[in-house]
């Protein structure tokens, strides 16, 4: 009740200025219009008009007109689309005639906005800290089923896996865990948690995604906990013109559904945005197509070589809603506010038939936020975010319901100021208050835990000169457990000619979760998994240098960092005497680091062919004993080549994509003392997806996944990676209604 009480008193602050705003804003207002075409005069839908200092915008109709309401006076109109230079428009109200507004095509990716690296929009260009963004161009020509997909085929040094016990994915990053790579939903941190501390993947809604940016190394400085490895942040779409509204499907022979419905609109000051998703897919078996290999390594010196029998592995399926909704207000050409909504559940399918119980995840987010622009320099901003992630056990034979075996509530208040002085500093600060609950089945009794932090934190994104930049904040967050923890970071960027210099350090760390704290859980009479409330925050110094070259059509960058952690969180086995038991315990562990670079080279020509190649290699570490335990593939490469061509009125695309990673040795150290290794091996998926759009908004595609057939030798025990099936055959049909109905 307090915390709705707290939202309440804020909106009531803006509320007397926003009821005397409207009074002045409906006096002797205008309607400015004009179009936005291409370099050949077609109009371009859907693209984004911004007045600049202010909150009122509009999008492009099927003609690509627009109109936004004015006061009388002087303005700059900021016009983008994607895959277009952005322009500036000096205009004045009343208008005499309509304005043209003539984009240009990009040569590259530079001239996207971001926004994660900094929490300002800013040219992909002129950010000084490494930021990757995955476009929705590049989504939809992959034609994936979920995010995963996304990110392997987009990112290298990026390996899904397996984990042994739920059978769902895990995920590492440069060399970090699952747990270090930070997971926004436009610029929220998702809560819940899938398998291992990790993310549930599933709960991104592909349908809904506009674009995810990508920020390599840590960023606590700016997103707090768990920022370490990296953050990867989700944009969701919104309602870009007038009208929008979409019917989509796809199916695949591996007996995949996927559909999605969504509708929307952008007039004048109100705008609304609905997306509704289902998708299923049947759980299904894998076997080895050879006995695994284990090296054994005795202590007395000697070797074994033990091949052990083929096995089968079982994989769930999956049945997932998803639905959002968007609402957006215009109160004054000062103040707007947007309020959305979400809802995820997915019910998981067992392979084995006689299971009696299978898992069920439900998601609830709502996302309150107010924007206050004093001026083109200066700009305010409050939200309130709430994630409610559950798990439920279904017993299907056992004579019960349903039980609630996992709850993760998690609230959060932001207040954001970004300014602007004397057209070189750009100061970012905020303050938070972060609110965190769990209720988790491996807690003794299911006794409910909470965590609070209280934070503040400062920016400066300083223009030097014309080339060069710099970035440099510190954020206190006060835990509840830990009390202050101060985290700085700085970058640097340098332009010279065409080459684009980086540099930085940042500073990382990660509060142990409340299940490494309080954990009690006895796994099916094997151990008993303990928490450790004497457990210290993990901490790291990441640095990175990075050049980039763009000429033209090419564009090419080489990276390079160092990961050092300490009180890097571990479990470790041990017999507890007193209470006459096997335990696995968190603990702080030794000193870890990671060494990598990451190269990437693209080519996209104006007549339709894009070409684009990265490769990342990872030097991983964690020794036990001069072994190293770590299952990272050190070498990984992303491909892809993309054509699409208008004839006519008709559009085809055709777009490969590949993926391969190396090998790994990965050690591990047995109850006796004997260490042991098993190999595994490299891997080459590619797929193939061809497109066809026609007028009126008709989109057909078809798929192969798997192009080449390739099967892991073994699956079954190789939990490092996301198993394939076999070749795959997709297909789709996508309906957009505004294009049809020229809306």
């Amino acid at each position: 009740m307090k915390r709705i009480s707290l939202i309440i008193a804020v909106l009531s602050l803006f509320m007397p200025c926003t009821l005397r705003a409207n009074d002045n804003e409906n006096a002797s207002q205008y309607t400015f219009r004009g179009v936005v075409v291409d370099e050949t005069g077609s109009a371009l839908t859907g693209a984004s008009v911004r007045v600049a200092g202010t909150t009122l915008g509009a999008g492009t109709n099927a003609k690509g007109e627009f109109s936004v309401r004015l006061k009388e006076g002087k303005y700059t109109l900021v016009v983008s689309f994607t895959g277009y230079a952005t322009q500036e428009y000096p205009v004045t109200v009343p208008q005499k005639e309509a304005l043209t507004c003539r984009l240009q095509p990009s040569d590259n990716d530079l001239d996207e906005v971001v926004v994660t690296g900094t929490r300002t929009e800013k040219p992909l260009k002129d950010v000084p800290v490494l930021t990757r963004v995955i476009t929705r161009e590049q989504i939809v020509k992959l034609n994936p089923v979920n995010l995963q997909t996304v990110l392997e085929y987009e990112l290298p040094g990026i390996q899904f896996g397996r984990h042994h016990g739920t059978g769902l994915p895990t995920l590492t990053f440069q060399g970090t865990e699952g747990n270090y790579v930070l997971f926004l939903i436009d610029g929220e941190r998702a809560g819940g948690e899938g398998a291992a501390d990790n993310t549930d993947f599933d709960r991104f809604n592909i349908d809904d995604i506009e674009r995810i940016e990508v920020i390599k190394g840590a960023a606590s400085t700016l997103y707090g906990s768990n920022a370490l490895g990296g953050v990867i942040n989700i944009i969701t779409r919104n309602a870009n013109r007038p009208f929008v509204g979409s019917v989509s499907g796809q199916y695949s022979n591996r007996n995949a559904e996927k559909y999605a419905v969504s509708a929307g609109t952008k007039l004048h000051r109100f705008s609304s945005y609905t997306t509704v998703g289902y998708r299923k897919k049947d759980a299904f078996q894998l076997s080895d197509t050879e006995g695994t290999k284990t090296i054994y390594e005795r202590p007395d010196g000697s070797a074994e070589v033990v091949t052990g029998a083929t096995s089968t592995t079982s994989i769930s399926g999956y049945e997932i809603w998803h639905a959002n909704q968007k609402f957006g207000y215009v109160f004054t050409d000062k103040l707007s506010a947007e309020l959305t909504g979400s809802l995820y559940q997915n019910r998981m399918i067992n392979a084995d038939k006689s299971a009696k119980t299978q898992s069920r995840f439900n998601d609830y987010t709502l996302n309150v936020g107010l924007n206050y622009i004093f001026n083109v320099n200066h700009r305010l901003d409050f939200s309130y975010y709430m994630d409610d992630f559950i798990k439920y056990t279904d017993y299907t034979v056992a004579d019960r319901s349903k039980d609630k075996t996992f709850d993760n509530f998690n609230h959060v208040f932001r207040l954001n100021y970004t300014g602007n002085f004397l057209e070189k500093h750009t100061v970012t600060a905020g303050a938070e208050v972060n609110l965190e609950s769990l209720k988790h089945y491996m807690f003794e009794d299911t006794t409910k835990h909470n965590v609070e932090s209280y934070v503040l934190y400062l920016q400066e994104d300083w223009r030097v000169t014309d080339n060069f930049s710099l970035v440099a904040g510190v954020r206190a967050d006060h835990h509840s457990r830990y009390d202050l923890h101060v985290t700085p970071k700085v970058s640097l960027m340098y332009k010279l000619s065409d080459f684009t210099l980086r540099g930085g350090y940042a500073s990382g760390f990660r509060s142990p979760s409340l299940k490494e704290l309080y954990s009690e859980w006895n796994h099916q009479g094997m151990f008993y998994l303990v928490g450790n409330e004497e457990l210290k925050p993990e901490t790291n110094h990441h640095f990175s240098l990075s050049s980039e070259y763009t000429k033209g059509v090419f564009n090419a960058s080489v990276s390079a960092y160092y990961n050092k952690f300490s009180d890097k969180i571990a479990m470790t086995g041990g017999q507890n005497e007193e209470k006459k038991r096997y335990e696995m315990k968190y603990v702080n562990a030794d000193k870890a680091r990671t060494t990598g670079m990451d190269a990437t080279a693209q080519l996209r020509f104006r007549w339709g062919l894009s070409l684009r190649g990265s490769y990342a290699y990872v030097d991983d570490h964690n020794n036990v004993e001069g072994h190293n335990t770590s299952n990272v593939r050190p070498h990984s490469v992303t491909f892809s080549a993309d054509y699409s061509r208008m004839i006519g009125n008709v559009c085809p695309s055709l777009s490969f994509r590949g993926r391969w990673m190396s090998s790994v040795d990965a050690w591990n150290k047995a109850t006796d003392g004997t260490f042991y290794y098993r190999k595994y091996y490299s891997r080459t998926i590619c797929s193939l997806n061809g497109a066809v759009r026609f007028p009126r908004g008709l989109r057909l595609n078809v798929g192969l996944d798997n192009l080449f057939n390739f099967k892991d030798r073994n699956v079954a025990s190789d939990t490092s990676i996301s198993p394939e099936q076999g070749i795959g055959f997709t297909c789709g049909l996508s309906v957009n209604i505004a294009d049809m109905f020229r809306l």
